[in-house]
Parts: structure tokens; C-alpha cells; sequence
């Protein structure tokens, strides 16, 4: 198993439309996530399978209280 970034993975593991195959999207969801830079991580395991997830905070959202 190996633990990549999307900008890692996209400079030398694979391009846009092969990570897209692989995760069942369109490959402009791949551009969209990249050029957002958003932290996403993507995992590809020893069998060739490959996962993305997104690292974020939690809460996502800060609270809002009321005035």
C-alpha cells in the first residue's frame, strides 16, 4: 500500500483519466480537485485498487452562534 498526494500521483503515477477510471468519476472532477488544491490523499494498494479521501478538519465548519 502506498499513500500519495494527488499532486504527487499526477506527476508521475498516473494522469487525470487514469485516476478517474480507477475511482469511477470524470476525469474534471480530477482536474477541479487538483486545481482546487484541496488535501486530497490517494492510496494505491499492492493489487492495483486504487482509493482517494480527502483530509480535512472536523469540525469542517466552524460554529455559528447567534448575536
Amino acid at each position: 500500500m502506498k499513500k500519495i498526494t494527488l499532486s504527487e500521483y499526477l506527476a508521475g503515477e498516473g494522469t487525470q483519466k487514469q485516476l478517474a477510471d480507477a475511482l469511477g468519476i470524470q476525469q474534471t472532477a480530477v482536474s477541479q480537485m487538483a486545481r482546487s488544491g484541496r488535501n486530497i490523499e490517494v492510496t494505491i494498494y499492492a493489487n492495483g485498487r486504487i482509493e482517494a479521501h480527502e483530509i480535512r478538519k472536523l469540525p469542517a465548519k466552524p460554529k455559528r452562534y447567534a448575536a
